[in-house]
């Protein structure tokens, strides 16, 4: 009985070896092959594929208003109309895009530079991806991504690295990381890597939906 037991310790050692070797064997390779972080997101590409507003190009009453959520429009058609007191403006869309956000009635009083919409080209689309500074460099310009889309998490998406931001997140977003004794706070910092999208597999990707990557290093 003594022996017995003591072979199935022995198995069960074994199979856990085994598992922990096999579990360990795949984090080296993941370790040796990729970057890779869920900090990331579908964005517009530079200001072709920016979320742009639609503004109002004066002070008065909307009196027009034909846009609609779900349009393409071109560069330059007209999407309504500002009446002033003694002019008539035209609210044109700035960008060749779709207009993602409609929130312009018709009728109502509007300043200047008043958001009313948003509009976005959606076939300049990127992911950025914010990685740990210890990190990035491992990452090189035109390596190839791995992309998952949390939205579409069935379909396998593929990009290159086009190229690393030049500032930290914090210091794009002007977050100074300095304490009130103006002690500077040692933390790691993320920097933007930004990716094209090799298609977008028939689906419907707008800036905003959350990501994760896998960047190739060889």
């Amino acid at each position: 009985m003594a022996k017995q037991r003591a072979k199935g310790i022995m198995i069960i050692l074994i199979i856990a070896a085994i598992v922990v070797g096999g579990g360990g064997g795949w984090y080296l390779y993941e370790q040796w092959n990729y970057v890779s972080t869920d900090n990331a997101s579908v964005q517009g590409s530079d200001l072709k594929g920016s979320i742009i507003p639609l503004s109002s190009p004066g002070d008065g009453t909307l009196k027009t208003w034909q846009a609609k959520t779900g349009w393409t429009v071109n560069q330059g058609a007209v999407l309504g109309q500002v009446a002033e007191l003694d002019d008539t403006l035209d609210l044109r869309a700035p960008i060749t895009g779709t207009i993602v956000e409609n929130d312009g009635v018709q009728g109502q009083v509007v300043v200047p530079g008043q958001e009313i919409g948003y509009i976005v080209n959606l076939s300049e689309l990127q992911v950025v991806a914010n990685i740990d500074e210890t990190l990035i460099n491992e990452i090189q310009a035109g390596r190839q991504v791995d992309i998952s889309v949390t939205a579409y998490s069935n379909v396998n998406f593929t990009g290159t690295v086009s190229r690393i931001g030049s500032a930290s997140a914090v210091v794009a977003n002007g977050l100074a990381n300095t304490n009130l004794s103006s002690i500077f706070d040692k933390v790691v910092q993320r920097v933007p890597v930004y990716i094209t999208i090799n298609g977008m597999q028939g689906k419907h990707l707008v800036p905003g939906l959350s990501a994760s990557v896998k960047i190739h290093k060889h």
